[in-house]
């Protein structure tokens, strides 16, 4: 499934050639995936999506896959009640390449958790790989695009425990998810920009983020269409330096009924909030946004 000005910068045309490589791969391989039967079943998805961000300002290619071994299916939430899956990510923006290893393990409906692996290579440029000299330094889009032409070039590592909570009162559906991290980092240093977080590390630091969302059925059409909405909060504090950001705001997920030509399960979502704790954009908005399809 990050960027900026304190992200690296992108240009139009960076940006025009992110989107046409997202389409053409969307569009030359066919669907290979059907969705896994009500009892129950294992499958093979395959997908692509492209997220981009303001505030700091980015855009970021995803692709990927997943083996999935599902339980039955759960007729109130509509997911299945558990499920086991094995996956890798490949994500590419103007700044760094990113692959992703993970597993996946929810044994009943409210409870899943998932280990992954991730490593990074920052091309030295466009923001990244950024060094700061102490904890107390900005890092905001002034103070990043004054260091130009001063990235490094280097590897990156990523540790990451992801437990998730879900519950439902009523027609809400209360989803709680923690980022448990532990990085390491070639460079200068002693704290690189971190761009998923927005945050300062050092080389062998840990980090936690802590969203709990809030979603509702906002609209559903005669087949499968659906809008989810609703509000969500997200603390997330970097140990070393100890920098805490603190954000609210609305998100939202739309799914039309059916496959789209060969794009199965095509999907758009988005955030818009408010920064209530940053240390360089304090009560300024931010928006992500994202679209992507299953082949």
């Amino acid at each position: 499934m990050n960027t900026k000005s304190i992200l690296p910068a992108i240009s139009r045309r960076s940006l025009v050639v992110l989107i046409a490589g997202f389409l053409l791969l969307a569009g030359v391989v066919p669907a290979k995936a059907q969705d896994a039967a009500y009892k129950g079943a294992a499958e093979t998805v395959y997908l692509a999506d492209i997220v981009a961000r303001a505030n700091p300002e980015g855009v970021m290619l995803f692709t990927g896959g997943y083996r999935k071994w599902s339980g039955p299916l759960d007729k109130e939430y509509g997911i299945h009640s558990s499920h086991k899956q094995l996956g890798f990510i490949i994500g590419m923006n103007p700044a760094y390449a990113q692959g992703s290893l993970y597993g996946e393990w929810k044994p009943v409906l409210y409870f899943q958790a998932r280990l992954q692996y991730d490593g990074y290579r920052f091309f030295g440029a466009n923001g990244a790989l950024l060094s700061f000299p102490s904890a107390d330094a900005k890092f905001g889009r002034d103070e990043t695009t004054a260091l130009k032409g001063q990235e490094e070039t280097g590897w990156g590592q990523r540790v990451m425990v992801q437990p998730v909570i879900t519950a439902k009162a009523g027609p809400v559906i209360i989803r709680n998810t923690t980022d448990l991290a532990y990085y390491r980092f070639d460079g200068k240093g002693p704290y690189f920009y971190e761009w998923e977080y927005d945050t300062l590390l050092k080389d062998g630091d840990y980090l936690i983020d802590n969203t709990t969302a809030f979603l509702m059925e906002a609209w559903k059409g005669p087949d499968a269409e659906m809008l989810l909405a609703g509000p969500f909060y997200q603390i997330t504090n970097a140990a070393s330096a100890d920098i805490t950001r603190q954000r609210i705001g609305v998100q939202a997920f739309w799914s039309p009924a059916g496959p789209i030509g060969s794009f199965s399960h095509p999907r758009v979502y988005g955030k818009l909030g408010v920064n209530l704790q940053d240390r360089n954009r304090d009560n300024e908005l931010f928006l992500i946004v994202g679209m992507g399809f299953d082949f």
